[in-house]
């Protein structure tokens, strides 16, 4: 037994001194997550690095553990590598219950069951990360400013994924809904990357309405507009990219062409860094969109932006160059068939680009597979999403349910074992018996109170004597301090009588000046003499009082000041011996020394001499 307690000490030791060392590589790990997060949309190489180094040192970490996690999850997201992103984001959920940190995880899975087209698991996801932000908002008043940036994060990222699902999935009002639940004046104003990401997704188009098509399409170029700056100052390539995309496909329509050409002509020109012509200009932004996507290593992205620059090539009938992006689109990467949406988008252009070079074949094949893919994708699975939650709270409740009905039934059975062990309790036992231990406990407590009330009386007892010390010590302090004061008040006099007995003794002055000086030190003298006689009798009123202080000491050193005054018993032919002693007495100590001083003093007067006094 003793074995297995020690065991368990060690453990418990152990637990403590790794948690330690744990802790105080935090600052580290959390600064390497931020750092990680701040090239998200810069550099995808240099994310995965930070979150690597993340990862290693948060060993006993599980928050930085399990955001490092989330950092990495972010880049297997953008690479593709949807199976590898998917464990990672299923690592961070038993590794932590960090809310924030499972909320991030919960967004990046809905991101990842909208790129592979998963509906119904998407709303399984959204519905958990809706209620990790609940509650969190309920009780996440007290966040540290690190975990506050991932709030807004998480938050904002929330909304901008469920937004993006809905527009694809054709709920536009759902979309507009979403995207509206952020505050563009809020904390999303702290995350640059994120306001970049709102401005963009507003300014690609579906979320601004009620308002003339031309108005619209100005108001999104403008968003997109300041999202290209803003990446561009910034530098976030992505979002360069990203709004270089969204500008091309509003510019691709002529007549829209040529209103936002007319209204933004500075503007056209900033853009244009490589002097394009009007019918170009799409193009040209498209493929500087693509070299973006290409150098940051976004595959689905990559994909996204060949469609985008096969569109341009369409509307100028460029179909072979068209085609060309489009099978690139197809073929750069085999993980964009792990993405259906977007292959039934290329799909799509491919049946229009085969069918205006007359390849009928080619045309039909593609429409098939885009309509197969369409019919997959674009089903909005809520009802049956809401519909396996419903049935999985119908299980819980009925499993609840059970096992309520099991405990009545387990009470309800140990309420009649009990009763009939209390009957036969009281058919062995008499209630004189029972009640014995009741009489002897009352018994002991009255005991207890009596004996408490003693002392509550001494108590007050003893408080009543100390006030009578303390209100007759005050009174003394103030006879103690008058006389004093009367005391101090005779020197000025002496003072004088020294002064003129100094100029008497100098023997300078005429016999009439000495007789004044004699007549003025003889009133003096009679001042002190008033003074003194009232001292007198203010002392003889108190004669008889005796304030005793009684303390504990050692008796030694009162034998000690005794044995001092040998000289006086040796001058009259006495040995005095004082026999050293480690008694302690309870006295006052003056009175004791000026008792023992009085024997002593009495011994020496009547001892003849030749014979000893011993104080012991």
């Amino acid at each position: 037994m003793r074995i297995k307690v020690l065991l368990a000490g060690m453990a418990i030791l152990m637990a403590c001194v790794f948690s330690a060392c744990g802790n105080g590589n935090e600052p580290e790990v959390d600064k390497l997550n931020e750092m990680s997060y701040a090239w998200h949309y810069r550099n995808l190489d240099s994310t995965r690095q930070y979150a690597q180094r993340a990862l290693e040192f948060s060993s006993h970490y599980d928050d930085g553990y399990a955001e490092a996690l989330n950092n990495l999850a972010f880049v297997s997201l953008a690479k593709m590598q949807y199976a590898q992103a998917l464990r990672q984001l299923e690592e961070v959920q038993d590794k932590t219950d960090n809310q924030i940190e499972l909320l991030v995880a919960d967004v990046q899975l809905m991101r990842l069951c909208q790129r592979e087209s998963r509906n119904k698991d998407f709303y399984d996801y959204r519905e958990r990360a809706a209620r990790r932000l609940r509650r969190i908002r309920e009780e996440g008043g007290n966040l540290s400013p690190h975990q506050k940036r991932r709030m807004i994060y998480a938050a904002s990222e929330f909304r901008i994924v469920a937004s993006t699902y809905f527009y694809y999935v054709g709920l536009v009002d759902q979309s507009i809904g979403a995207l509206s639940e952020i505050d563009p004046e809020g904390g999303i104003r702290q995350d640059t990357a994120q306001m970049l990401c709102y401005w963009y997704n507003i300014g690609a188009g579906g979320i601004i309405s009620g308002k003339p098509a031309e108005a619209i399409a100005q108001e999104e170029f403008e968003y997109l507009m300041r999202c290209f700056v803003t990446a561009q100052q910034g530098d976030y390539p992505y979002w360069e990219a990203q709004a270089l995309q969204g500008l091309s496909e509003h510019l691709q329509q002529p007549e829209q062409r040529q209103r936002l050409f007319k209204s933004n002509l500075p503007i056209i020109q900033f853009v244009n860094i490589d002097g394009m012509p009007d019918s170009l200009l799409a193009g040209n932004l498209a493929q500087r969109a693509l070299d973006l996507f290409t150098q940051y290593g976004d595959v689905y992205q990559m994909a996204g932006a060949n469609r985008t620059l096969a569109e341009c090539y369409w509307q100028i009938r460029d179909y072979r160059s068209a085609l060309i992006c489009l099978t690139r689109a197809l073929r750069q990467s085999k993980a964009i068939n792990q993405a259906p949406d977007l292959v039934a988008s290329i799909r799509e252009q491919l049946c229009l680009v085969y069918s205006a070079v007359d390849d009928k074949v080619n045309s039909d094949r593609n429409r098939n597979i885009y309509l197969d893919l369409q019919e997959q994708t674009r089903q909005d699975r809520l009802l049956e999403a809401r519909a396996d939650q419903l049935r999985s709270s119908s299980r819980q409740l009925n499993v609840m349910l059970a096992a309520v009905i099991f405990m009545i039934l387990i009470v309800v059975t140990l309420l009649v074992v009990f009763d009939r062990m209390r009957r036969r309790s009281d058919a062995g036992f008499s209630l004189d018996t029972l009640l014995q231990p009741l009489r002897l406990w009352q018994q002991h407590n009255e005991e207890h109170n009596e004996e408490v009330e003693e002392n509550y009386e001494e108590l007050q007892e003893q408080m009543e004597v100390e006030r009578q010390h303390l209100s007759q010590n005050k009174r003394r302090n103030l006879e103690q301090r008058a006389k004093i004061q009367l005391v101090n008040s005779v020197m000025p006099f002496i003072d004088r009588m020294a002064n003129e007995v100094h100029r008497l003794l100098a023997h300078h002055d005429t016999d009439a000046v000495r007789r004044q000086r004699y007549e003025y030190i003889t009133e003096l003298t009679d001042t002190i003499n008033d003074y003194n006689n009232v001292l007198t009798q203010w002392i003889q009123m108190r004669r008889g009082d005796i304030r005793l202080s009684i303390e504990s000491f050692p008796l030694q050193a009162l034998f000690d000041m005794v044995s001092r005054g040998k000289m006086g018993f040796r001058l009259k032919g006495i040995d005095l011996q004082v026999e050293p002693t480690t008694a302690m007495v309870k006295a006052d100590r003056t009175l004791t020394l000026f008792m023992i001083n009085t024997i002593a003093d009495n011994a020496r007067k009547f001892t003849p001499s030749g014979g000893r006094v011993t104080i012991s």
